[in-house]
């Protein structure tokens, strides 16, 4: 599990770095998508505790009779 988290940390913080920022006025990029609330819960608090600010998550897609295809985001902010 650290090491998954460790991977996560690297990955965001190379996105980050080489991403140019979703919204320029608030430096914030789209983190995602995740298969599960779970893992999406655990990159964003892994991107906390690498310093940056993240949001809540949140899903998307999979309407009520097919819930396989919903997918979950957070946004991460940062300095611009």
């Amino acid at each position: 599990m650290k090491n998954c988290l460790s991977g996560l940390g690297l990955a965001l913080f190379l996105s980050l770095t080489l991403a140019a920022p979703a919204n320029a006025d608030s430096c914030s990029y789209r983190m995602g998508p995740f298969l599960t609330q779970d893992a999406a819960q655990a990159a964003a608090q892994q991107a906390r505790y690498l310093g940056f600010e993240a949001s809540g998550v949140w899903g998307q897609g999979g309407l009520y009779s097919d819930w396989s295809n919903r997918r979950y985001f957070f946004n991460v902010f940062y300095e611009c």
